[in-house]
């Protein structure tokens, strides 16, 4: 076991590296929509009956209490969509969904999430207010799988909506400051700070697996296939240049570490993608080969 001393060494040498307690925080992010999902215990049971199934549980039937109305669904999406951004925005840290945010970020990052929040009870609040008209229509949309008990009040449906966001200080190993011996305190430090470099490691490795997809991805679309002596494009979304510009974007700031392959990558996509337009990618073979070559041959020299 090191000492205290060797421990409080080691992290002077990581600080001049990076002081993750000062250049990153933790974010929380959590949202719940109502499913308006029920259990049919009677269509169930016909099933069952009808399949001559033997073993309990069998079949289950869940019916979709709003089924052929799109509110609830827009809801839905939108946090899906929320999501998708902070995940995009930020790096794994923990399994209970904390996510590391670099402080370079923040601003950019509670603007977006506070508009989102604003956004989301305003399409909830509309959806409340419709609740008691769609609960009517739906007696026709289900027939007889129609129960109106099966519906909870809107109060109730109001509580079932939430969105939420927390920002939390990234530990230092100095937070231990129990009395449990020096011994003691300084093992549990230093396997705060394995803990740590563990899920640093693993944060800047999930965004390398980012820059390679989206990179393998872009040496596949850009192939231009040679088809009876005639060159054939492949059909590519905007996003693959979008995503591309979006990634190094993001790796100037979610590079906590300094990693050299991330800053190569960052470097060789603006370099590469820099002028050149979503038109002039499906329409030149020429640019289509010459980013196609730059992607090959950094992934190529990264091993990836």
């Amino acid at each position: 076991m090191k000492t205290a001393e060797q421990l409080q060494a080691k992290m002077q040498m990581k600080t001049t590296q990076y002081d993750l307690s000062t250049c990153s925080m933790l974010v929380e992010f959590g949202a719940s929509v109502w499913t308006a999902r029920k259990l049919d215990k009677g269509v169930t049971d016909e099933v069952v009956l009808s399949k001559q199934a033997q073993a309990k549980g069998a079949a289950r039937v869940n019916k979709n209490l709003l089924a052929g109305r799109h509110e609830l669904e827009d809801i839905q999406s939108f946090v899906g969509a929320v999501r998708t951004w902070v995940y995009n925005n930020t790096l794994p840290w923990s399994d209970n969904g904390l996510r590391l945010l670099p402080t370079a970020k923040f601003l950019e990052f509670d603007k977006y999430i506070k508009s989102a929040q604003d956004m989301f009870y305003d399409m909830v609040g509309k959806f409340t207010a419709l609740y008691p008209t769609l609960i009517t229509a739906q007696a026709m949309a289900l027939g007889q799988m129609f129960n109106r008990e099966d519906y909870p009040t809107t109060q109730q449906i109001e509580d079932k909506f939430s969105f939420h966001i927390g920002y939390i200080p990234v530990p230092s190993s100095g937070d231990f400051r129990i009395n449990v011996g020096n011994d003691a305190q300084t093992y549990l430090c230093e396997q705060y700070e394995k803990l740590a470099d563990e899920r640093v490691e693993l944060a800047i490795k999930d965004f390398k697996g980012r820059l390679k997809d989206h990179m393998a991805r872009m040496s596949d679309r850009l192939t231009v296939d040679v088809v009876d002596g005639e060159e054939k494009a492949r059909i590519f979304k905007d996003t693959l240049l979008d995503g591309a510009l979006d990634l190094c974007v993001l790796a100037k700031d979610l590079n906590i570490t300094g990693d050299r392959d991330i800053e190569e990558v960052r470097t060789t996509l603006l370099n590469v993608l820099s002028g050149v337009s979503i038109e002039t990618l499906r329409r030149s073979t020429q640019a289509k080969t010459k980013i196609k070559t730059e992607v090959d041959s950094i992934m190529n020299k990264l091993g990836w």
